[in-house]
Parts: structure tokens; sequence; C-alpha cells
């Protein structure tokens, strides 16, 4: 279980008593190694009871510079630090978090956390905790986005706001760029701390009428592989080319997905890679009561998905919370479900092993070699869509979502876009979209809250079920 003490007033740097952990000039604008381990042994001298305390330390710098009407509206930099105290007594425990550093607020976590545990049964008998671990290495940290100053970032927006206030066109947009920092303390010796960079640029561009509107965006860990520019002219083109859409009559069509919206549509199915819930409950892994489709054919035997730290495209920091590692795992191979993700209370009590398997969320889905101009000129009758938004789960065991189409949707006939069309909601399920699926493009990444690597997708019969009144 856990809970959380917060300061809603975001104070600029979270305090270690008098002393600012930023104070010291040329500190980093993170916490270090050395200040998440000073800050751990007060943890410590102010537990008390017997029993064992661990903590999480979270730790971001965060830079930003946001647009809209063609001018700028914020922009700022925001550091907060957040830990989260375990405290575990005969095998009972409880966790509780604060962004506040001094004494008092530290002992009134640790103290919230011991009377949890009260109400929590012990297990006098629980496994002891994992040894010291040994972690991957992926290369997560990047000088030009730490770097990218907000002189640095109010120069970038000039130039990305100035082409379409050149052609009458009205922008708004997004850059933003992180240092992050995980440390998980144990006093038996399970550490572990690592830093890490991400940057992200989105733009919307839209005409003055709001007929046409266009979007492109992107996530990286380094600000160097972000081409800004030619994200806004993307916009800037889907905007021209999608204005004053017509509408057509909903039902079910061969869709070419653009990346982004392969990912809008698929990510409910990485984030319900779960197997005890498969297992105990019923999710879209579930064959039947007690039993998940682990073995099974669950999509096209073209999508293949996989993780790994180490993925030079999409890594990410190489353990959760609690310390544990991430490692490479294959979750579908050629269609066939070949893994789900578990805890470590699970792995013992049920399934026998000695160590979880968790989800990152971040993931790689395999493609193929068609462009999505192939895509288009093998399509009969059909519908290109840009992105999906507002995307919910309707049914939870078939993952059947809804949600409407944004930012660009063109009619597609005899090979040709022949013209924009109006905006429709989608009701649909991610299993049935990408059981059908008819060419991959190549993966790329896209503008996504975990790393995702995907490709362009052309599946047939995609259901949608009326008009929206989405721009």
């Amino acid at each position: 279980m856990t809970r959380y003490l917060t300061d809603t007033r975001r104070a600029r740097v979270s305090g270690r008593g008098p002393r600012s952990l930023f104070e010291e000039q040329n500190s980093p604008r993170y916490m270090s190694k050395e200040d998440c381990q000073r800050l751990f042994e007060r943890v410590l001298k102010l537990s008390a009871g017997g029993g064992t305390t661990t903590a999480s330390i979270d730790s971001r710098w965060t830079g930003n510079l946001r647009w809209a009407r063609n001018k700028v509206t914020t922009a700022g930099d925001t550091r907060d630090n957040t830990i989260r105290i375990t405290r575990e007594i005969n095998g009972a425990q409880a966790t509780m978090g604060t962004n506040k550093f001094d004494d008092a607020s530290l002992k009134l976590v640790i103290e919230a956390a011991e009377r949890i545990i009260m109400y929590n049964s012990e297990r006098p008998d629980a496994p002891l905790p994992p040894p010291r671990q040994t972690y991957l290495q992926p290369k997560l940290w990047s000088d030009a986005s730490y770097n990218l100053d907000s002189h640095s970032r109010s120069t970038v927006g000039q130039g990305l706001v100035r082409p379409a206030a050149d052609q009458q066109l009205v922008s708004a947009g997004y850059v933003q760029t992180d240092a992050i920092t995980r440390c998980n303390l144990h006093p038996r010796g399970m550490d572990a701390y690592y830093p890490s960079t991400r940057a992200e640029y989105s733009v919307t561009v839209r005409n003055p009428t709001g007929t046409g509107s266009g979007w492109a965006g992107v996530d990286y860990n380094d600000w160097a592989k972000i081409d800004a520019a030619a994200i806004s002219a993307k916009a800037l083109r889907k905007c021209v080319e999608s204005a004053d859409p017509r509408a057509i009559e909903p039902g079910r069509y061969t869709v070419i997905l653009e990346p982004q919206a392969v990912h809008d549509l698929f990510v409910s199915a990485i984030y319900a890679l779960d197997r005890r819930s498969a297992e105990m409950f019923t999710t879209v892994y579930t064959l039947r009561p007690g039993q998940s489709k682990i073995g099974l054919k669950i999509l096209s035997e073209d999508i293949t998905v996989t993780t790994d730290p180490m993925d030079p495209e999409c890594g990410y920091i190489p353990f959760e919370e609690n310390g544990m590692p991430y490692k490479a795992t294959t979750w579908i191979e050629k269609g066939i479900l070949k893994e789900l993700a578990y805890d470590r209370g699970y792995a013992l009590s049920q399934l026998g092993y000695g160590a979880p398997q968790p989800n990152p969320r971040a993931y790689r889905m395999s493609g193929g070699t068609t462009s999505i101009d192939e895509m288009i000129a093998t399509t009969e009758r059909g519908l290109l869509v840009t992105r999906l938004s507002g995307t919910n789960v309707l049914d939870g065991p078939s993952l059947l979502s809804t949600g409407t189409t944004r930012d660009g949707l063109w009619l597609i006939e005899r090979g040709k876009i022949k013209y924009p069309i109006k905006n429709m909601r989608f009701t649909d399920s991610p299993m049935f979209a990408f059981s059908n699926v008819l060419q991959m493009g190549l993966p790329t990444r896209v503008f996504a809250y975990y790393p995702s690597v995907v490709p362009a997708i052309k599946v047939r019969d995609f259901n949608f079920s009326m008009l929206a009144d989405a721009v």
C-alpha cells in the first residue's frame, strides 16, 4: 500500500532542513547519489521500532517553453524531489511518500507508515529481501538535453513559431527537457542510482477559420535527435492539407494508421500485460478462470512486441521503483503471447520463481518495409489517420476502446488521397485491429509517456461509429 503526504505548494526546490540541496554553486539541478545517501541516513536515524526501512527517491529538473496563438504563454524551470519510505515489520509493510525533506516531515511519514502497518497482515515467514542487484547500463544521458536552458529554449521557440506565422496560421507548441534520477536504498545493500535525460517537442498548427489542423511530435532522451524544424513543417503541411474537410458515412474501413495512431490504440494492451490480473481476475489476456493466454496466438503473426533497457532507440532506467532490475523481454512473438509481467510476491507464492518480471511499459513493435506512400498506393478505398485522441477502454476483457481521430484524416480512393474528411469516433479493440494487418512500415519513435517505437500499420475493417466535432 502506497500513500503520499505532499506539499501542494510546489516549492522551487525541496529542502533537506535549513539548507537546500541545490544551494551550492555549480551543483547539479537534481539530487546526486551522495545527496540520496545522506538523506537515507537521516531516514534510518529517524526510524524506530525494529523492522526494516527502505527508500525510493526520485529527483527531477524540468525546463519548459509553451506557446499558443504564436505567442509564448509560459516558460520556466522546476525541480521536484520525492521520497517514498517503506517500513516493514514481521512481513507487514506500508509505504508513504513526501516531497518535504525536513526532519519533522520525514518523521511524520515514517510514523504514518507504521500506523498503516497495524492494519496489514504480518508474515513472520516472509522471504528476505533480494540481495544486491546488478543492472544493465543503457546510455540515457544527453548533455544536449540538459544544456537546453531557458535562453536556448526561447531561441528554439522563436524559430519554430515563425513558419506558421508567416503563412497566417496559428501555432501552439511545447518544448520540455528533463534531468531525472531514480535511487533505491536498502540497509542490507540493495541500492541503485541512475541519471537520465528526456526531451520532447509537440506542435499543433491550425488555420484561422478552424477548419484545418495538423499535429506532430516526438520524445527522446537526446534533444539532438529531435528535428524540431521538420516536426513543425510536418504539422504545418497537415494543417494546410486537412482544411475544409467533408463528411463521409461512418462504418468499417481499411485504415492506414500513422505510427502515433498505432501507439494511441495499442498502449492499453501494453499496460494490461500483467499475469496476476490475467490469472486471478479477467483481462484481455485471460483464457479461462485461473489461466492466461500465454502460448496462444492473440495478434497477427506480423507483430512482435519486445522491451529492452539497452534498446538504443527506446531504452529506459534499468530498474523499477523498488530496485528490482528490468531485463530484455519478448512479450508477443509473431502474434503469440510469450510472457506476462508479475511482481516478486506473485513469483514466489504462485509461480515458484525467485525473481519478478516487471513491466516497464516501454516497448518496441516489429515492423515492415512499406512506406506510407506505398500503403496509400495499394489502397482501393480507405482512410489515412494522423493520431487518435481521448482514447478510453470501454471493456477490459476485450480492450474495446473508443476515441476520436484528430489533426488530419483523409479519404483514399484508387491509390490516391482524394480529400480531407471530418473526424470520426472509432469503437474498436487493438486486439481485433492488429489481428487484421495488411502492411507495416519501419518502426519509429513516437510521442509517448514511456519510450515507444512502433511502425505505421494498414489494417482492414477498422470500425468508425459516428462523426465527431473534433478538428
